[in-house]
C-alpha cells in the first residue's frame, strides 16, 4: 500500500524513527506530509525527542508553538550545513566588544552599548561609562585616562575590568566590575591586583572569576578561582586552585564553562614534570556545584579510564589550529568536549584538520579533590593501552587544504548537531593587504542513503593487509559518511561574465570599507560576529558583522538579497500554517526566510515599572534598587538600523 494512503495514525507511527532531515525530505514530496511540520501534537512529540536540549525546543515549551519551533531547528541545520546563512549585516563600529549568548556587548568612545541580536532587539542599552564609575568607583574621579576590557554577559551580568591610568602616578590600577544593566545593580567594584589570563562565567546565582598566578620557587603556576554570591552580594569563602599543568590558553588547551548547576574545567594538556614513557595523551576535567560551599566539593574525573585524548605516535600537531570547547548534545543533553586537532597522522607530508567529539560523564566514580586544591593525574608507564578504539561517529575528518594558513582562517567553529565545520577565510589572491576579502567556508558530511551504498563500487571498509591504523580508520568513516568540503559563501564573482552588482555589494557587507586586517571573532551554535579592521585610517574602529543562520533573527534595515546565490530553500512547508499561531506581522526587511518569522522580544528590556521614555530619548530608564532612577543608562535606536548595511535571504 502506498505511503500516501496511510491513515494519519499510521503515518505518524512510520516516521517517529526517521531523522529529522528525512521527515523534511518527506514532507517536501505531497502536501499530504506537510501535517509532519506543520500539526501541533506530532511537531512536539518530533521537536521533544529529537532536540529535547535545543534553543528551539526550550522556546517551544514557552510559546507553545512547537510546528515553528520544529521548522526553526530543522531549518537553521540545514543551513548551517549547506554553508548558507540567513542574514549577514554590518552591525557597530566599535574599539572593544564582546559576544556572548547572543549578546553583543561593544564600546565607542565614553559609551557601552548592549545588544540582544539572538532576539533581533531594535534598540539598545546605552551605558554612560563615566556615570557608571563614578557611581561605582567614587574614588577614581580624578582626571585619568582609561581602558575597558569586556570579559563576559550572561543572565543579564555584564563583567568588565576597567583600568585606569592617572596623570600623577605611574602605571595603571584595575578594577573588576561587575553589573546588570537592565535593573542598574552594580554588585562588583573591586580594585584586582592582577588580571593575568583574567576569565569570568556566571549565572544568575553565582560568578566566578579566575586569573593565573605569579610563578612559584619551583617555577609553577595556578589557576586561583574565586566565587561570587550574586544573591547575597558577597564573596565566596576559600579558593580553588588549579594547577597551570592544565593549559592557561582558554579556548585552545583549556576552557571554562557553567552546565546545570555546575561550574567545569577542561584542558587537553598533562603533568609536563613526569616522564611518560608511553606518550598517551588524556583530557583533564573537574566540576563544582554552584553553591557557597562548592569548593568544598570538588570533582576531578580519572582520565586514564575515561577522557583518553590520542596516542602521541599518531603524529605531530599543529598547536596553532588547536579547537577546544565544551557543548551540550541537543538530542540527549549529554556535556561532550570538541576538540579541532590538525595533525601530520602517521608520517604524513601534509596535516590535516580533524574534529573529535568525546562524551564527558561524572555518573562514574571520579577522584574528589582536597577542598581548595586539584592536583594533575599523573600515568605510570603501563597502566593504559597505547590506543583505544575510537568511535567512529565522533570523529570527522576535516581537509587538508594548505592554501589556507592560520591567518588567512581567524574564526573557527564547528557544529556537532550538523557534522559541519565552517570558517571565516580570507581567501583574496591579491598581495596587497588592502585587497581583504572575508567569506566563509565549511564542510559538512551526512549518513549515505541505502540507495548510494548500492551505487558505490568499493565494497564495505574492510582493513587491507599493512594498512595503518589511521588509513583503516578512514576507510571505515568513508564507508559510513558522505562528505563535502570546500564549500564556499557567497560564490565568487563569474570572470567570464560582467560583474554581478548584488553580489559585490554582498562582499561589502562581509567587508566594510576602510576596514581592513585583524580579523577576528565569536560564535555559538546559530551565529557568529567578527571584527575587521581597527587600523588609523578608521580612526581604530573596528567595523563588526553579524552572520546568522537562524531563521527567526530577523534586523529592521536589512534588505532582502536582490540576486541569486543558486541555493534552494524550503518551500510551502516553512510558513506557519493555520494551526499554529499566527506570527507578527513584520516588513519585507524583517522577514526571514520562508516567511516563518514568529514574533520575538529581546530579553534586554528595562523593568516594565520604569519609564523609558521614546525609544530614542536619553531619558535615564528607572531601575529596580527600589524604584532609584538609573543615570549612567539609557535606552536608544540600535545603531544597525542606522548603519543599515545587510542582507536577509528570504524565498
Amino acid at each position: 500500500m502506498s505511503l500516501v494512503r496511510l491513515p494519519y495514525e499510521l503515518v505518524a507511527y512510520v516516521v517517529q524513527d526517521l531523522d529529522l532531515a528525512d521527515i523534511c525530505s518527506l514532507s517536501y514530496t505531497c502536501k499530504k506530509f506537510q501535517f509532519l511540520v506543520q500539526e501541533a501534537k506530532i511537531t512536539k512529540r518530533l521537536l521533544e525527542s529529537r532536540a529535547p536540549h535545543s534553543a528551539e525546543a526550550r522556546d517551544a515549551r514557552v510559546s507553545k508553538d512547537y510546528a515553528a519551533g520544529l521548522r526553526r531547528l530543522i531549518k537553521r541545520r540545514e543551513a548551517i550545513a549547506a554553508v548558507s546563512p540567513y542574514l549577514v549585516a554590518t552591525v557597530a563600529f566599535a574599539q572593544e566588544w564582546l559576544y556572548e549568548n547572543g549578546v553583543l556587548c561593544y564600546c565607542r568612545g565614553r559609551e557601552l552599548r548592549i545588544l540582544d541580536l539572538h532576539h533581533s532587539a531594535a534598540s539598545e542599552i546605552v551605558v554612560d561609562l563615566r556615570k557608571l564609575v563614578q557611581e561605582a568607583l567614587p574614588e577614581t574621579r580624578a582626571r585619568h585616562k582609561y581602558k575597558l576590557t569586556l570579559l563576559y554577559y550572561s543572565h543579564n551580568i555584564v563583567s568588565c575590568v576597567y583600568s585606569q591610568v592617572r596623570y600623577d602616578q605611574p602605571g595603571c590600577e584595575d578594577f573588576l566590575l561587575v553589573f546588570n544593566p537592565l535593573d542598574g545593580q552594580i554588585f562588583i567594584a573591586a580594585r584586582v591586583e592582577s588580571i593575568s589570563r583574567l576569565f569570568v562565567r556566571n549565572n544568575d546565582r553565582f560568578l566566578y572569576c579566575g586569573i593565573t598566578t605569579e610563578p612559584d620557587d619551583q617555577g609553577a603556576e595556578y589557576w586561583d578561582i574565586r566565587g561570587f554570591d550574586i544573591t547575597a552580594c558577597r564573596w565566596l569563602d576559600g579558593r580553588l586552585r588549579v594547577p597551570d599543568v592544565l593549559g592557561t590558553d582558554v579556548g585552545s588547551t583549556i576552557c571554562f564553562e557553567i552546565f546545570d548547576g555546575y561550574f567545569y574545567g577542561l584542558s587537553n594538556l598533562r603533568s609536563l614534570d613526569v616522564i611518560v614513557v608511553d606518550w598517551v595523551s588524556y583530557y583533564s576535567c573537574f566540576r563544582f556545584p554552584l553553591a557557597k560551599n562548592g569548593f568544598r566539593d570538588v570533582e576531578v574525573l580519572d582520565p586514564c579510564r575515561q577522557l583518553w585524548r590520542r596516542d602521541h605516535t599518531e603524529g605531530p600537531i599543529d598547536d596553532r589550529w588547536t579547537l577546544l570547547r565544551f557543548f551540550k548534545d541537543e538530542t540527549t543533553g549529554q556535556l561532550k568536549v570538541l576538540e579541532s586537532r590538525s595533525e601530520w597522522l602517521e608520517g604524513r607530508i601534509t596535516a590535516r584538520r580533524t574534529y573529535y567529539t568525546t562524551p564527558i560523564s561524572f555518573d562514574r566514580p571520579a577522584n574528589h579533590g582536597t577542598g581548595s586544591d586539584i592536583s594533575a593525574t599523573k600515568t605510570q608507564q603501563g597502566a593504559t593501552p597505547r590506543r583505544w578504539p575510537r568511535d567512529l561517529h565522533m570523529v570527522h575528518p576535516g581537509d587538508g587544504s594548505s592554501t589556507i594558513t592560520p591567518t588567512k582562517c581567524p574564526l573557527r567553529s564547528y557544529s556537532a548537531a550538523c557534522q559541519t565545520f565552517i570558517d571565516l577565510v580570507d581567501d583574496s589572491s591579491s598581495p596587497d593587504p588592502r585587497d581583504q576579502r572575508l567569506r566563509i567556508r565549511g564542510g559538512t558530511r551526512r549518513p549515505w542513503t541505502p540507495g548510494e551504498l548500492a551505487q558505490l563500487s568499493a565494497p564495505a571498509a574492510v582493513a587491507k593487509k599493512g594498512e595503518q591504523d589511521h588509513e583503516a580508520l578512514l576507510r571505515q568513516i568513508d564507508a559510513l559518511y558522505r562528505n563535502e568540503t570546500g564549500l564556499y559563501w557567497p560564490p565568487s564573482q563569474n570572470p567570464s561574465s560582467a560583474a554581478d552588482p548584488a553580489l559585490a555589494d554582498l562582499y561589502a557587507v562581509l567587508n566594510p570599507p576602510g576596514h581592513v586586517g585583524n580579523p577576528h571573532g565569536s560564535w555559538d551554535e546559530r551565529s557568529m560576529v567578527y571584527a575587521t579592521g581597527g587600523g588609523a585610517a578608521a580612526g581604530g574602529l573596528k567595523a563588526l558583522v553579524f552572520v546568522s543562520w537562524d531563521p527567526s533573527i530577523h534586523l529592521s534595515g536589512t534588505a532582502a538579497y536582490p540576486g541569486d546565490l543558486g541555493v534552494g530553500r524550503p518551500g510551502g512547508w516553512a510558513r506557519s500554517s493555520s494551526l499554529a499561531r499566527p506570527a507578527a506581522k513584520a516588513s519585507a526587511g524583517e522577514k526571514g526566510k520562508g516567511g516563518d518569522t514568529p514574533e520575538r522580544h529581546s530579553t534586554l528590556q528595562p523593568d516594565a515599572t520604569s519609564d523609558p521614555g521614546s525609544p530614542g530619548s536619553n531619558t535615564p530608564v528607572g531601575g529596580g534598587n527600589g524604584g532609584k532612577q538609573v543615570s549612567w543608562r539609557t535606552l536608544q535606536p540600535a545603531r544597525y538600523r542606522e548603519i543599515s548595511r545587510g542582507y536577509h535571504f528570504a524565498l
